[in-house]
């Protein structure tokens, strides 16, 4: 179906973007509340290199039906994980907090769009 080839592959991967954010604003927002924490090192993960190794590898292949199949998101952030050996800086924090939030806005904006434009093709394919 022609549909499919417009607005399927964008919005998976999207989607997939939107839920690296997700994840890695918890992480943020977790380097700074242990802040204060004795001990305490940061954490992040790389967001372009964990969206190319989810869009690359996709899924796990499972030998058996009753495996349990590994999000390819999760997997990603798995496999680029990485926690820092210094403290947190809540100065660096706050501006990866702010450009991860932004990212993650302009992700839903473009879902929008795409929604938008699906929406619009239903209404004028009715006429």
């Amino acid at each position: 179906m022609m549909l499919d080839k417009l607005f399927t592959p964008a919005m998976a991967n999207i989607s997939k973007a939107m839920d690296l954010r997700y994840e890695r604003q918890g992480l943020i927002q977790s380097n700074i509340a242990n802040m204060e924490t004795p001990g305490y090192t940061s954490q992040d993960f790389p967001f372009a290199k964990v969206m190319q190794s989810t869009l690359q590898n996709g899924a796990l292949s499972r030998t058996d039906s009753k495996h349990i199949a590994l999000d390819p998101v999760e997997e990603g952030i798995s496999r680029e994980y990485f926690k820092e050996k210094r403290p947190v800086d809540l100065d660096e924090e706050m501006v990866k907090l702010s450009e991860n939030q932004l990212m993650y806005e302009i992700a839903t904006k473009i879902m929008a769009k795409k929604f938008a434009g699906l929406k619009y093709a239903i209404d004028e394919a009715g006429k």
